[in-house]
C-alpha cells in the first residue's frame, strides 16, 4: 500500500502547478496547502487518513534562491499510525517535485539530509580510530545489504589504519528485505557485550550472503548457526530476546530515522552527508 502511494504521489508531483509566493513564511504556509490538497484525494482513494503534515528539514541549496524540504505526512493505515516521508523545493515562486544539477547529474533530493547533531557521537557506538579525532564518520548500515558488505570492510580497515584521523561511529540499520538481518544485527550485539573485538569488520568481511540467500532465507537458527560457526560460540535465539537488545535495535532504528537515512551503507562526514561514501579518502592520500 506504501509503495503505490508513493508511485501515486510521485505522479501528482509531476502534474504539480507553479506558485507564487513573497515570504519565507509564506512559502512554507502554501507548501503545506499545496502538499494537503494534491495527496488528501490520493489518501481518500485507499482508504487512509490524513491526519497532519509538518515539515522536518529545510536546506538551503545554495542555488538562486532555492530550498529543500522534507515533509512528514503523518498517516493512519488500518487502524495503524504510520509516518511517510516526501521532498518538495521552492525559490519562493515555484514549487518543484524534483530538481537536477545540470553538472553533475545528480537529484538534489540526495542532499535532503540534515547535519547530524553530536548525539550520534556515543562511544557506545564506537567501532575504529579514536573518540578525540578530528573527522568523525557515522555510518548506517545492513549487515546482509550487498553493497554494505562490499564497501563496509574497507571502510573500517582505513579507519583502523588512521585511528588519530578519524573516528568511526555504527548504526545497524537491518532492513525488511533481509529477513535474517535483524537477527545478526542482536548477535553482533551480543557479541560485543561478551567482549569479542573487532565484530563488525567480522560480520561484513564473511558475507551471510554465501551462505544463503538473504533476501529469501527467514530461518534465524540457520543465520545464528553460521554467526556462531563465524565466532566459535553458542549463542541461542532466546540469548537475543532479552528487552535490552531489543531496545538497541529499535534506538539505532530511530537514530536512523531522526538522520532521515533511507537506505544503507549511507556515510556521514563530519556532520554532513557523504553520497559517495568516500570523502573521507582524502584526508588519508
Amino acid at each position: 500500500m506504501r509503495l503505490s502511494m508513493l508511485k501515486s504521489l510521485t505522479i501528482a508531483s509531476l502534474l504539480s502547478s507553479n506558485l507564487l509566493f513573497a515570504t519565507q513564511d509564506q512559502t512554507i504556509s502554501q507548501l503545506l496547502k499545496f502538499e494537503r490538497s494534491r495527496v488528501l484525494p490520493i489518501t481518500k482513494r485507499q482508504g487512509i487518513k490524513l491526519q497532519k503534515i509538518d515539515i522536518v528539514l529545510q536546506k538551503d541549496l545554495h542555488r538562486d534562491g532555492w530550498r529543500g524540504y522534507v515533509l512528514n505526512l503523518h498517516l493512519q493505515v488500518l487502524g495503524k499510525n504510520v509516518e511517510q516521508k516526501d521532498t518538495l523545493f521552492s525559490n519562493g515562486i515555484l514549487i518543484a517535485p524534483e530538481l537536477i544539477d545540470i553538472k553533475t547529474k545528480r537529484s538534489f533530493k540526495t542532499m535532503m539530509y540534515p547535519t547530524l547533531s553530536s548525539k550520534y557521537y556515543d562511544r557506545s557506538h564506537l567501532i575504529a580510530g579514536n573518540s578525540d579525532a578530528k573527522h568523525k564518520l557515522v555510518l548506517f548500515s545492513d549487515p546482509l545489504c550487498p553493497i554494505c558488505i562490499d564497501e563496509v570492510p574497507t571502510i573500517i580497515k582505513n579507519v583502523q589504519k588512521h585511528p588519530n584521523i578519524f573516528a568511526l561511529y555504527y548504526y545497524t540499520m537491518p532492513l525488511d528485505m533481509h529477513p535474517t538481518a535483524k537477527t545478526i544485527s542482536k548477535a553482533s550485539i551480543v557479541a560485543k557485550q561478551m567482549g569479542i573485538k573487532n565484530v563488525d569488520y567480522k560480520v561484513y568481511n564473511t558475507n551471510f550472503g554465501k551462505y544463503y540467500d538473504q533476501y529469501e532465507e527467514k530461518d534465524n537458527k540457520k543465520a545464528l548457526r553460521y554467526f556462531n560457526k563465524l565466532f566459535n560460540i553458542h549463542l541461542t535465539l532466546k540469548d537475543l530476546d532479552k528487552p535490552s537488545i531489543k531496545a538497541q535495535i529499535k534506538e539505532d532504528l530511530k537514530m536512523s530515522d531522526d538522520a532521515l537515512v533511507k537506505g544503507t551503507p549511507t556515510l556521514f562526514l563530519d556532520g554532513e552527508i557523504d553520497i559517495t561514501r568516500s570523502k573521507y579518502e582524502k584526508y588519508i592520500k
